[in-house]
């Protein structure tokens, strides 16, 4: 029996050899564990030494050993489901006398002509007033900072403090992520447009959590519309998409060819697929479920069953797969996967997803 190795709340994954910089991560708040699974997967795709400091509440804390500037900027163009990074300055107690004081006896700079913001996001359980904390904080600084000039629209500094039921960060904002590009991309908005298509936030998040890298080649065996696709092309890599129904490949086409990437799409059983053994480095897909959907197999269990056998037998040695299903398959670790992560993803009152990463 193959038995979970990581799982996504897992408390230390990598060591920082040489921890230089504490970030931290203002997670979106929409899924439990998912977003900083996310963070955490990209941290490793992107090969970035890093050390847990603390998780949980919306906000994880990382210490890193390389150039903070240049690492969030790598991770602003890969992440869904984070809303900042933040190169932190200080952390105290989430009362405002504690995180006065502490910013009092902080060092905080903004060179003469500059301009800077003050912003303050409350995650749920904290009893601080925002609007009170921002003014209190940005009177401090421009107070120290002759010449500095306070600007809200389009700072030079973006000063940013999360503060939870326990603790606060306060720091710089050194990339957000433009969450906005996803709404853009929404099933419904696309050439072609199919009922029950996954998200494009959830989906660029699963695949982050393949770890994949630059060139990687990515398979979806049930591509349907080809949102997954996209979303791996977006990140560079090199994509591959087989569904059964033509009309999906002819859609996904459609969805895929102005985006300025190369892709390859072809009809095919996902259950018999037309590649050579240890020919995939990853693998991401959102195989059909519900009654409502085509299935050609004898079951939805029995579809998914094979089609977990022919994505181990396609996929390299040490490669990952994400599926996603809307019940939890039993069947992964007996086809040879070691089980890593596994999420739920509630859609509605009658649909969870169960999101499961594997390892060969």
């Amino acid at each position: 029996m193959k038995t979970m190795t990581q799982a996504p709340n897992a408390k230390r994954l990598t060591q920082a050899s040489t921890p230089e910089a504490l970030l931290a991560f203002e997670l979106s708040g929409e899924h439990e564990t998912l977003p900083e699974g996310e963070v955490l997967a990209c941290m490793r795709a992107l090969e970035i030494e890093h050390d847990i400091v603390k998780s949980g509440e919306q906000c994880l804390l990382l210490n890193i050993g390389n150039d903070p500037c240049e690492i969030s900027k790598m991770l602003s163009t890969r992440l869904a489901m984070t809303h900042h990074i933040v190169s932190v300055i200080l952390k105290s107690d989430p009362l405002e006398s504690s995180i006065l004081e502490s910013v009092r006896a902080a060092e905080i700079t903004v060179p003469r002509g500059e301009t800077f913001s003050v912003r303050v996001k409350q995650i749920k359980g904290s009893f601080i007033r925002s609007t009170r904390m921002e003014r209190l904080i940005g009177k401090v600084i421009f107070e120290r900072n002759i010449g500095a000039k306070v600007d809200l629209a389009n700072p030079d500094h973006r000063f940013r403090a999360i503060v939870t039921k326990d603790s606060c960060v306060f720091g710089e904002v050194l990339a957000s992520i433009d969450r906005g590009k996803f709404w853009d991309r929404k099933p419904h908005k696309k050439p072609f447009f199919y009922p029950g298509a996954i998200s494009p936030d959830i989906a660029r998040a699963i695949v982050n959590l393949c770890e994949i890298r630059t060139d990687d080649l990515v398979l979806d065996p049930f591509c349907g519309t080809g949102g997954i696709l996209l979303e791996a092309g977006m990140i560079r890599a090199r994509v591959l998409g087989i569904d059964v129904q033509e009309s999906m490949v002819r859609g996904a086409d459609t969805n895929l060819r102005s985006h300025g990437f190369e892709y390859r799409l072809a009809s095919g059983d996902a259950c018999n697929l037309p590649l050579k053994d240890g020919s995939i480095d990853a693998v991401v897909t959102d195989p059909p479920y519900g009654r409502s959907v085509v299935v050609m197999a004898e079951s939805v269990e029995s579809l998914y069953k094979n089609a977990l056998l022919e994505i181990y037998r396609v996929m390299k040695k040490g490669g990952r797969a994400v599926v996603v299903s809307d019940f939890e398959l039993p069947w992964a670790d007996e086809v040879g996967f070691v089980v890593t992560g596994l999420y739920k993803n509630r859609v509605h009152r009658s649909l969870t997803r169960y999101i499961l990463v594997l390892r060969k």
